[in-house]
C-alpha cells in the first residue's frame, strides 16, 4: 500500500471519527431509533453482547424497501437497491444508559465499513424515522433475495 493511499485511509477514518463524535453531542433525554438487520437482531451474537433485551426497547419488525441484503460471511450488509427490501428489528434507545449502548453500536458499525442512513420506518399503525447502517461499497458477495438474515441462516443450516 502506497503512503498516499495510507494517508487517505487514515484521513477518512479520522474524519469519520470527528463526525461521529460531533453527531453524538446530543441533548440529554434524546432518543435514537435503529433498524437492525443482522447480528444485532434478537437471538444473535451482538444482540447478546450489547444486552439489547435490557438496554433498548423493541418496537417491532419491519421491512425496509430500497435496500438489498448481502452475506459477508459471519454477518450481513445492506446496500441501496431499487427492487430490494430488508427485514429489520426496530429498537429505541433513550436515556443516558441506553444512549451509551447506541453509541457503542454506532462506533462498531462506522469503523466496520458502514455508514448511517436515516430511513422512514413503518410499524403497525405508526411511522417513525430511524437509522439503518449501510455498507460503504456494494458487496461483491451473495445477495439474499428475501432480505431476512435470520431466515437465511436457518435455511443455510438445513442445507449443510
Amino acid at each position: 500500500m502506497s503512503q498516499g493511499m495510507d494517508r487517505t485511509l487514515y484521513g477518512n477514518v479520522f474524519h469519520r471519527n470527528v463526525c461521529w463524535q460531533r453527531s453524538y453531542e446530543t441533548a440529554e433525554g434524546e432518543e435514537i431509533v435503529m433498524a437492525l438487520y443482522g447480528s444485532l437482531r434478537n437471538g444473535f451474537y451482538n444482540n447478546r453482547r450489547f444486552d439489547l433485551q435490557n438496554t433498548s426497547e423493541f418496537l417491532g419488525t419491519t421491512k425496509i424497501d430500497g435496500y438489498s441484503l448481502y452475506s459477508l460471511g459471519p454477518y450481513p450488509a445492506v446496500y441501496p437497491s431499487e427492487n430490494g427490501s430488508v427485514v429489520a428489528e426496530v429498537r429505541r434507545f433513550s436515556g443516558k444508559k441506553q444512549l451509551k449502548v447506541a453509541k457503542s453500536i454506532d462506533y462498531m458499525e462506522l469503523f466496520g465499513g458502514y455508514h448511517r442512513k436515516y430511513v422512514d420506518l413503518e410499524l403497525t399503525g405508526k411511522k417513525l424515522k430511524g437509522i439503518i447502517y449501510v455498507y460503504d461499497e456494494k458487496p461483491e458477495t451473495e445477495k439474499i433475495q428475501h432480505g431476512d438474515w435470520a431466515r437465511y441462516l436457518k435455511e443455510k443450516e438445513l442445507h449443510e
